[in-house]
C-alpha cells in the first residue's frame, strides 16, 4: 500500500510543477512596454532560419529626419537592398512618431538577386488592433564584402496624440521561389 502512495504522490507532484513551468512559460513570452523602453522574453526562433538574413535586434526610437524610404508592399517589385547599411520604413513613416524597429543583417555569403518577403504582424491597443504588413526586399545583384545590417521600421504613432500601447510584434522572413514569385 506504502508503495502505490509514493507513487500517486509523485504523479501529482510531477503534475503540479509541470502545470507550473508550463504557466511559467507562458507569461514569460509576453512582451510588455512602459516609459518608453521595451522587454520580452520567450522569443520563438525557427530551426529553418535563412542563413544570409537574420534578425540582428528591435527597440523602439523616434522616426529620424529625413524618413526612410518605404520599403515595397508589392510582390513583383521588390525593394532592392542598398549596398551599405541603410534604413527603410514598413509603413508610411511621421518625423518624430514612437517607432519599433527590426535590424536585420545580410551576410556575405547572400545569394544574389532573390527575394525575401517579410510578413510583419504588430498588435497595438486595448481591444487589440491587428495590423499584418508584407514587404518584399531583393539581395543586391552582388552579395555584400561585409556583412551588412539594415534597420527596417515601423510606425507607431505619436505619443504626444495619445497613449500608444504595443502589445506584441512578429516577423517571419521566407524567401521566394523567384523574384515576383513568393509563397
Amino acid at each position: 500500500m506504502s508503495r502505490e502512495k509514493i507513487r500517486n504522490r509523485t504523479i501529482l507532484v510531477a503534475t503540479v510543477v509541470t502545470a507550473l513551468a508550463f504557466v511559467g512559460g507562458w507569461a514569460m513570452a509576453a512582451i510588455v512596454v512602459t516609459n518608453g523602453s521595451e522587454s520580452g522574453a520567450g522569443n520563438y526562433t525557427s530551426a529553418n532560419n535563412l542563413a544570409y538574413w537574420t534578425q540582428a535586434s528591435v527597440g523602439l526610437s523616434s522616426v529620424p529626419n529625413p524618413v526612410p524610404a518605404t520599403l515595397s508592399q508589392t510582390v513583383a517589385t521588390p525593394t532592392v537592398l542598398a549596398a551599405v547599411a541603410t534604413s527603410y520604413a514598413i509603413n508610411a513613416p511621421t518625423i518624430g512618431d514612437l517607432q519599433h524597429f527590426f535590424k536585420f543583417t545580410e551576410a556575405t555569403g547572400a545569394p544574389a538577386n532573390t527575394e525575401v518577403e517579410i510578413i510583419f504582424t504588430i498588435s497595438t491597443g486595448g481591444g487589440p488592433t491587428i495590423t499584418t504588413v508584407n514587404i518584399f526586399i531583393e539581395t543586391q545583384a552582388a552579395p555584400p564584402g561585409t556583412a551588412t545590417t539594415f534597420t527596417l521600421e515601423y510606425d507607431l504613432g505619436n505619443p504626444a496624440a495619445g497613449s500608444i500601447t504595443l502589445n506584441s510584434v512578429q516577423q517571419v522572413s521566407q524567401q521566394c521561389s523567384a523574384v515576383g514569385t513568393c509563397p
